[in-house]
């Protein structure tokens, strides 16, 4: 009976433990990075692994048409979800490589149907290098998320990568 009670009260215990809070705006850190090879061997695709936070949970979008404006309007500043910048070291020095709109995407709606909508978790973010980038030369990425609040979450700063391109 004893064990009963010491079980009842652990579980009443732990029920009563408070949600995770965190601030609305998303927050990112780096995890990791991993690419993935064509059938000659060369790098072809970048993933950048995230932790995130976010308090509000509007994370990620559902399919394109089912989310609205400004979410599904092409061109729009929102209409990806993750943005990353590609840097070049060369000399000493970081240099920017021009991209264009090529590196983003659109991360998957995640938010939870439970009443505590606070999400942390881990996303992972890839980017098609199409020939952007030469052979064997040293790398990093900048990269940040946007919510559907239209918050932009914190910039991250990769360590330094090399690519096998070509």
């Amino acid at each position: 009976m004893k064990y009963f009670i010491a079980f009842f009260l652990v579980l009443s215990l732990a029920s009563c433990k408070k949600p995770d809070e965190y601030p609305i705006i998303p927050a990112i850190s780096y995890v990791n990075y991993f690419t993935t090879q064509n059938a000659q061997g060369l790098d072809d695709k970048l993933s950048i692994v995230l932790d995130f936070t976010d308090g509000d949970g509007d994370i990620g979008y559902k399919d394109v048409g089912q989310n609205g404006a400004p979410f599904d309007t092409n061109g729009s500043e929102y209409y990806n979800n993750y943005k990353g910048s590609f840097y070049k070291y060369t000399a000493g020095t970081w240099t920017l490589i021009p991209t264009g709109t090529l590196l983003q995407g659109r991360l998957p709606y995640l938010t939870p149907d439970s009443k505590n909508k606070s999400l942390k978790g881990q996303i992972q973010c890839d980017f098609l290098l199409l020939g952007l980038v030469a052979n064997m030369d040293t790398f990093r990425m900048e990269v940040f998320i946007y919510d559907r609040g239209l918050h932009k979450s914190n910039i991250i700063t990769t360590p330094s990568f090399t690519l096998r391109t070509q």
